[in-house]
């Protein structure tokens, strides 16, 4: 949704009331992926899609039902392939859409979350009788505005903690269900080493939703104009940037330099994190002989394993843009908790949640 906010937010101040329809479930291939959301206003303004046309029409009709004083409602549509093939898409498989009117209070501090860069969960009651469409925003704290059951709050401070990117159904009593859906800040990638590969793999990480900081004690490296793309350029010994950084479980560490005297202590601050990645530049005996020396900084070989070097995957690169794209791939392989492999030899769905087949 959050792609829909600023609209969201324009027809509140128009006076007009929303309703939203949220793909809260995916059984198969569907058009559009869980989470995937459509809204109109009271003066019939739409945007947004939760089916790429198929079942629109319908949908639309229950959304302006609920504006007009209904009740929310779970819709459930089987994508047949007739349908399929009528608006040009080559899946099948079933949904289930949640249809229910915004409160603007709510969508307000939703809005002031996600500017903050707070990580917040939205919390739906989306079965159960009655049916009552509560919703409700709950952060690591705990419930912060709405009303939502017990059971459903801990499952969002759960998925809170793992960072769960994708929405999920929770099953709170037979019959009555609940849909949380994650609003987290961007992941972070933190650049040690203003070199020629870090500008191409600033560039790839803006344009995969990453929070890039360049970080390097050389003036000549650590500059706005080679990095102008990248959110933080730091120059300052990057082991003392890591210090007051917050780096956590979204955070993906890439040490670039080739210069013991910023890897090593970088290496060594980096590894007393919680950061999702770690991965080093440099040839085989070059990291042999670095992880040698990584015992003068306390570094046991248990806390080197977490290290990914040489960094990357085997692509055949050697340009510092094949070489970039090499080391995005990998950190986007872990950050989706997969192998990297090529689809042709792995086992297994292709997502890791239920696919979508529209472009």
């Amino acid at each position: 949704m959050l792609d829909l906010l600023p609209q969201i937010q324009d027809w509140f101040a128009a006076g007009e009331q929303v309703a939203v329809a949220t793909v809260i479930r995916v059984a198969g291939s569907a058009p559009r992926p869980v989470g995937a959301r459509m809204i109109i206003s009271s003066a019939g303004r739409m945007a947004g899609s939760v089916s790429g046309g198929c079942v629109e029409t319908t949908v639309y009709e229950e959304m302006m039902d609920v504006l007009e004083g209904g009740p929310p409602r779970k819709l459930h549509f089987g994508i047949t392939e007739d349908m399929i093939w009528d608006v040009g898409l080559a899946c099948g498989g079933t949904i289930d859409v949640f249809v229910q009117k915004l409160d603007p209070d709510l969508v307000a501090t939703l809005v002031d979350h996600v500017e903050q860069g707070t990580p917040v969960m939205l919390a739906m009651a989306v079965s159960g009788e009655p049916l009552t469409g509560d919703s409700a925003l709950v952060t690591r704290d705990g419930l912060i505005q709405g009303a939502a059951d017990d059971q459903l709050v801990e499952a969002a401070q759960e998925m809170l903690t793992s960072r769960a990117e994708v929405g999920a159904i929770h099953e709170l009593a037979p019959g009555v269900e609940g849909y949380v859906e994650p609003f987290l800040p961007p992941p972070v990638l933190v650049i040690i080493g203003g070199v020629h590969t870090a500008i191409p793999l600033t560039l790839f990480a803006k344009e995969l939703g990453f929070y890039v900081i360049v970080a390097d004690p050389r003036a000549k490296f650590a500059s706005r104009e080679r990095f102008a793309e990248a959110d933080e350029v730091l120059l300052e010994w990057p082991d003392e940037a890591l210090a007051h950084l917050e780096v956590d479980n979204a955070t993906y560490i890439v040490l670039l330099t080739h210069d013991p005297k910023i890897d090593e202590p970088t290496l060594a601050a980096a590894l007393q994190t919680e950061a999702a990645y770690i991965g080093a530049i440099g040839s085989r005996g070059t990291h042999a002989a670095r992880f040698d020396r990584m015992a003068e900084w306390g570094v046991t070989r248990e806390q080197l394993e977490r290290v990914h070097a040489p960094i990357g995957l085997d692509l055949g690169g050697r340009s510092p843009e094949e070489t970039a794209l090499s080391i995005i791939s990998e950190v986007i392989a872990v950050k989706n908790g997969r192998s990297g492999v090529s689809l042709r030899d792995s086992r297994g769905p292709i997502s890791k949640t239920p696919q979508s087949c529209a472009g």
